[in-house]
């Protein structure tokens, strides 16, 4: 027994440091071997090891030479990940489409899928279509070298689990949908909201990199939002925090009745569902009403601008966020001064105490399926116990 628990124990620290080193030659490559034990604290024979392992597994490559700090020296030779030896799906599912890409390592694009429909009307005709996209990718590389299937959804999601909790575009609750996919192509499957995932990938590598404690809100076919709190998504007990879309933003004849059962929701105006649903009226439609100055759309920009800035004070004053990314297809379609409109209302009515915010406007999300394949990545070089020494 003794003999199994060290030989158990030996596999699990050996698979720790591979992790280690992978995960930065995945971050941080080309890099050389010295670097490696240098940053993961590893003896230089472990390096070795297990670079000679994952060079004869043609997991990484050796790329050029570096040069040494103070360009003198003699070269040390850069390691890489082998690109061509990953392979990630990335899938958007929404109300009305579902669209599936695989990326290499270098988040390049090679092959893509897509199928729509107005209404799904039933979780087998979702499914079906979610498997022909699937099966229409897989065809184009080889499964042994697809990674995992990383999804992108609208609504409540369960990421631990894998379980759809509620998606309004699509209309199914508590769907086990990791399980489904796993079982059927025997692919680690990671779900994730669509704002959240917009939300971390902002953190780390776009307008919200150097904030430690922000918001993103997202005005689409739905509201949504998502709280980063010292580089951490809060996600709530339930899963619901950032649903921002049921901030209540409209009273009296604007209130007009949401999918949650309730009314006065910021989602029913402040969407392009919710629009459609509200005033029959598609987004744009009322983007066209307000340029050629039609009063009737003009009086409800006003309501819809005023709900969003009041919202949106409201929140920051509560939160103390660094800062506010304001993004989505509303503010794209209707006009960017839209997003300075709000702006201004907010820092007028924001207390001195919290106006040091900084309110960020996205013009050009990024493709959510490249986000979600961004999951299988961010997995597949996952360290599995906090021990990487940087």
């Amino acid at each position: 027994m003794g003999d199994l628990v060290k030989q158990t124990s030996h596999m699990l620290l050996k698979s720790i440091n591979q992790q280690k080193v992978l995960f930065l030659i995945y971050s941080e490559g080309p890099i050389s071997r010295v670097e490696l034990s240098e940053k993961t604290g590893l003896s230089r024979q472990t390096v070795t090891n297990i670079v000679n392992r994952l060079l004869k597994e043609k997991i990484i490559l050796i790329g050029e030479l570096i040069d040494l700090e103070g360009g003198s020296g003699r070269k040390r030779v850069g390691l890489h990940i082998n690109s061509s030896h990953f392979y990630a799906v990335g899938l958007e599912l929404a109300g009305k489409y579902i669209r599936g890409k695989v990326y290499n390592l270098r988040q390049e694009a090679i092959a893509s899928a897509e199928r729509t429909s107005n209404k799904y009307g039933s979780i087998d005709v979702f499914m079906q279509l979610l498997h022909e996209v699937i099966d229409e990718l897989l065809t184009q590389v080889p499964n042994s070298k697809i990674k995992g299937i990383g999804i992108s959804m609208q609504g409540l999601v369960d990421s631990q689990h894998g379980i759809v909790l509620r998606t309004p575009g699509i209309g199914f609750h508590r769907l086990p949908l990791k399980q489904l996919l796993e079982d059927k192509y025997n692919i680690p499957v990671f779900i994730e909201n669509d704002i959240n995932l917009l939300s971390v990938n902002e953190n780390m590598y776009g307008r919200l990199k150097d904030s430690n404690n922000n918001i993103t809100i997202n005005f689409d076919y739905g509201t949504g939002g998502a709280i980063v709190h010292n580089k951490q998504i809060i996600a709530g007990s339930s899963f619901v925090a950032g649903e921002f879309g049921h901030y209540k933003g409209f009273y009296g004849e604007d209130a007009y009745p949401c999918h949650c059962g309730r009314t006065g929701c910021l989602t029913t105006l402040a969407s392009s569902s919710g629009l459609s649903a509200s005033i029959k009226c598609t987004l744009e439609e009322f983007a066209e009403g307000i340029r050629t100055g039609d009063p009737k759309f003009l009086s409800l920009y006003e309501k819809i601008v005023d709900g969003i800035a009041i919202a949106v004070t409201n929140i920051i004053t509560f939160i103390n966020p660094d800062s506010l990314l304001i993004t989505g297809r509303v503010i794209h379609t209707i006009s960017p001064e839209m997003f300075n409109e709000i702006k201004a209302r907010v820092m007028h009515e924001l207390p001195v105490t919290v106006n040091n915010v900084q309110l960020i406007y996205l013009h050009d999300n990024p493709d959510e399926t490249k986000l979600a394949a961004g999951l299988v990545i961010k997995h597949a070089f996952e360290v599995p116990l906090d021990t990487l020494s940087l």
